[in-house]
């Protein structure tokens, strides 16, 4: 290139003197005499100008780099042509280059972490873009009064032409040791794939920004070697000092930081700007006194690498001649988002129909699934591991009864919950040790440092990972009805949780931090959430799963939400969204096919219709019309039928007439009215509801005639299950803080209530004999749920009734059978009498029993009928979706109503028996 002279115009930039000079053109001082300002022109080569798709392209990629509005980086205004000059106007900066800087000797770690976190905000807005730099290096950051600003955004990912021009450029910079050719980037901060000729991406940049961060602590090349050749073998090969070797005091997880960078292979690194930034803050919000031990260097590449480089040496001359290095502006090809199904078998987890999205969970790395799972019906279910790619799983010893599995952060372990313990086993296998108690457990996480943190009614729990004895992080508020679906961020000190209220409307996502008592409300979501690179919050809504731009430093949304998935399965009683997500971004979610087996909002208000089958699932009647019926209930005299007609998440209690018409007896659906029992009689209805911040029972009159009364009330969520036949005493059901769900008893002569049965367990779903002997009640003290019966209302002894898993009993007037549906779902057969008779259907199964004295004998239970594979979890327990008329040989159960209302004996589709996954879904 020719120098141009002070005065020269191009355009409206005259050019007052010249900057500096390199491989990639010459930086003069100039004027934009339209605007009275200085910037910096930058003078491209002139074989420019003899490629006119390359000018094109570059001009494409200009106006991106050009967008890339962010304080930390020059700002490029403007691209021209003129007398064969192609040329870029840039902001000018006042201040030395970082390698001006670095010659006067290294900085302090907290002065270069500054600057380092500076950068890293930067190459992360660039990258979102789509922009790799490719050449990271010290003379490309000038350090200004304002920041550090990086220069040449994108300038060095140009391409050359095809073979056969003879123009031959060098590599940006004349300072440093480069290398004209195919192999683009100044040599001492290239990574090893770029070595190998292989295309860069955002973890190339990381790569460099490792190397300077290095040489800005050490004052020293983080790879040196006295040839072209040696160095390159030092890139592929060695590692390089660490940052205590110069500055003692550095920290180590400073140091943790510069040799994720500096992984040999790319997966290894950090695996975006985002997730380094975050890094970045952690250490310089602990400073000093990071305890953190540094972790292993990431492992080396192997010898076939060093060898390939080598090889890459040796043909190096040859490639230089043969190709020109003419280059272009362009980001890196963005991977194509994939989506794909990983099957699990009939046999996984599933919540009456719909997989439960506590039965799974994935890896931090995104390659391991850890699943609930059991072989055969009748074998336990435990915890399984299995890589996304593979075809076969592999069972945890010692794992059954287990649920709610949570990876540790190193993903070497996995924690789960059974029987109302804490506990962890090792993801490659081997014996689970006790970690602690921990009733109502609803989510767990686990951080770097070895701290768990778990939900429950009562709030978030702390605990280590070794074992101890829980604390509280945060107490409730008002109205609140627990903490639920923690979720660790990349620092493993803030952390996210759902914030369950009695009232919908202010349930929320919360964010907290470790030792400190504040929190931070993110957004208005009934949803568990987790955070996503490159910085997103992932959570559910309306049957989607959405991701919104996240700040993990600011704990605030900075953009709009964004569907990501459709139509995946939640539960309305908490929120849970049956997905998961790991650090790096993989989603794994389960999606409904077809028929929704979830509550809410998921289920039109016209899809139900309430009919009377025979036991051999004939249909007999329908009964009223069709809606969103939930906990149905006939009356004693079996004339009329109760229920919740469902709206929103919130309803009213409705009583069916005989002929079909439709009683209200409550008029204010926000209160949440809900599971109605009628009183011996049949004149009355108890029912439980959500008023001024607190959960009552109420009574009215049947009819439909009387006002409201208030029988008893408290903050714990609380729903009537069965109405002793003396009229004297209410059974209901409690979320105890303490305990998990409870069953309490009510006195209706003083309106006084006690705990009938109360253990660490979760005991519901209450009936009481028509003799007023016995109580039926589900219990999970063994892992899962079960069905007992003990003596009512006090007395010793207690029988399991259900064999294989069971829910929701139900007595016939006699009490000589007791009823109740099965918690697994049939997948295919037809055979009656045993799991696989109902396929798409949750067998119902009953127990002739026998009670003499004090003495309960229950037989073998044989599947009578199918009913729909729905129990629709709410605040206050389960909705029953199933009664029995007074001698057992009628059932009343809900059918999905097709188009036009008519009832039809099939709900649909099988539940799934598989998870999705969804790789690059960001883009």
């Amino acid at each position: 290139m020719t120098t141009l002279p002070a005065g020269t115009r191009l355009g409206p930039y005259e050019i007052l003197a010249p900057i500096g000079a390199g491989g990639m053109g010459e930086v003069y001082k100039a004027s934009d005499t339209r605007l009275d300002r200085s910037v910096a022109v930058k003078l491209l080569p002139q074989h420019w100008a003899e490629n006119t798709e390359m000018r094109q392209r570059f001009e494409r990629e200009a106006q991106i780099i050009a967008s890339l509005n962010h304080p930390n980086i020059c700002i490029l205004h403007d691209i021209g042509q003129q007398d064969g000059h192609d040329f870029l106007v840039m902001e000018y900066l006042a201040g030395d280059t970082l390698a001006a800087r670095l010659e006067r000797g290294p900085m302090g770690w907290e002065e270069a972490l500054k600057v380092a976190i500076a950068m890293a905000d930067a190459l992360d807005k660039a990258h979102r873009r789509g922009v790799v730099h490719r050449d990271l290096k010290p003379a490309n950051v000038i350090l200004t009064e304002s920041g550090p600003k990086l220069l040449d955004f994108g300038l060095a990912k140009w391409k050359a032409p095809a073979a056969g021009s003879s123009s031959v450029s060098q590599l940006p910079t004349s300072t440093d040791v480069t290398i004209p050719g195919a192999i683009l980037g100044t040599l001492q901060y290239m990574a090893p794939e770029q070595l190998e000729g292989l295309e860069a991406d955002a973890r190339t940049d990381i790569f460099a920004f490792g190397a300077v961060l290095h040489e800005m602590v050490t004052g020293k090349k983080a790879f040196e070697g006295k040839s072209r050749a040696l160095l390159m073998g030092a890139i592929a090969a060695s590692e390089p000092a660490p940052l205590s070797s110069t500055q003692p005091d550095t920290p180590p997880a400073l140091n943790h930081v510069v040799r994720t960078c500096l992984a040999k292979d790319p997966q290894d690194r950090w695996q975006t700007a985002r997730d380094l930034l975050a890094e970045l803050q952690w250490v310089a919000e602990a400073g000093a006194d990071t305890g953190l031990a540094a972790p292993p260097a990431p492992a080396q590449r192997k010898r076939e690498k060093l060898s390939r480089v080598l090889l890459g040496i040796a043909a190096l001359g040859v490639v230089s001649l043969a190709l020109p290095a003419s280059l272009y502006l362009r980001g890196p090809r963005s991977p194509d988002e994939v989506r794909f199904r990983v099957p699990l078998g009939t046999n996984l987890n599933q919540n009456n129909g719909v997989l439960a999205a506590t039965t799974f969970g994935v890896s931090p790395d995104g390659r391991t699934l850890a699943f609930v799972f059991r072989d055969l019906p009748q074998d336990p279910w435990s915890l399984s591991v299995r890589p996304i790619g593979s075809v076969t799983s592999r069972k945890l010893a010692g794992t059954e009864g287990g649920a709610q599995p949570f990876w540790s952060a190193d993903g070497r372990s996995i924690g789960f919950v059974a029987e109302g313990k804490l506990k962890k086993v090792e993801a490659a296998g081997g014996p689970p040790q006790l970690i602690c108690d921990a009733a109502g457990f609803s989510g767990g996480t686990w951080n770097r440092e070895g701290t768990i943190l778990f939900g429950s009614a009562t709030g978030l729990m702390r605990v280590s990972a070794e074992g101890g004895k829980p604390e509280a992080v945060a107490s409730l508020e008002a109205g609140e009805a627990g903490h639920f679906w923690p979720h660790f961020l990349a620092d493993g000190r803030h952390y996210l949780y759902t914030a369950w209220n009695g009232e919908a409307g202010k349930r929320a996502v919360f964010a907290g931090t470790l030792g400190s008592k504040e929190k931070v409300r993110v957004v208005a979501a009934e949803s568990n959430a987790a955070y996503a690179a490159p910085g997103y919050l992932v959570f559910h809504r309306e049957k989607s799963v959405y991701a919104q731009p996240f700040s993990p430093t600011k704990l605030a949304l900075t953009g709009e939400a964004v569907r990501v998935a459709d139509e995946v399965t939640y539960s309305a009683a908490n929120g849970l969204g049956n997905f998961a997500v790991s650090p790096n971004g993989v989603l794994v979610y389960i999606q409904s096919s077809g028929l929704s087996f979830t509550a809410g909002p998921t289920l039109d208000s016209s899809e139900w219709q309430l009919v009377w089958v025979d036991r051999t699932g004939s249909e007999l009647e329908t009964v009223g019309p069709p809606g969103a019926w939930r906990g149905i209930e006939v009356s004693p005299d079996g004339k009329r039928i109760a229920a919740h007609r469902h709206e929103s998440n919130s309803g009213d209690i409705v009583v069916i007439e005989p002929r079909g018409a439709v009683t209200r007896l409550t008029f204010d659906a926000s209160h949440h009215n809900s599971s109605p029992v009628w009183s011996p009689d049949g004149n009355r209805i108890v029912y439980s509801a959500l008023q001024k911040g607190k959960w009552g029972l109420y009574q009215t009159l049947s009819s439909g005639s009387g006002t409201e009364e208030l029988l008893f009330e408290s903050e714990l969520p609380k729903a009537p299950m069965s109405w002793s036949p003396d009229g004297k005493r209410i059974v209901f059901w409690v979320q105890d803080p303490q305990k998990g769900g409870d069953l309490w008893v009510l006195s209706m002569d003083d309106k006084k209530a006690e705990p009938l049965i109360a253990t660490p367990f979760n005991e519901t779903h209450g009936q009481v004999s028509a003799d007023g002997k016995w109580i039926a009640y589900t219990s999970n003290s063994t892992g899962r749920n079960e069905i007992y019966v003990q003596p009512f209302p006090s007395g010793s002894g207690r029988w399991q009734v259900s064999n294989g898993g069971g829910d929701w009993p139900r007595w016939r007037r006699d009490g000589k059978e007791l009823f109740y549906h099965s918690i697994a779902v049939n997948m295919g057969g037809r055979g009656r009498g045993n799991r696989a008779a109902f396929p798409g259907m949750s067998p119902l199964l009953s127990s002739a029993v026998t009670a003499n004295g004090a003495t309960f004998e229950p037989v073998t239970p044989k599947g009578i009928v199918g009913i729909p594979a729905l129990s629709i979890p709410h605040s206050g327990g389960d909705y029953s979706t199933y009664a029995v008329s007074a001698d057992g040989q009628r059932i009343l159960m809900l059918q999905y109503a097709q188009t036009g209302g008519a009832a039809t004996t099939s709900v649909g589709p099988d539940p799934p028996s598989h998870l999705t996954v969804a790789l690059h879904w960001e883009k």
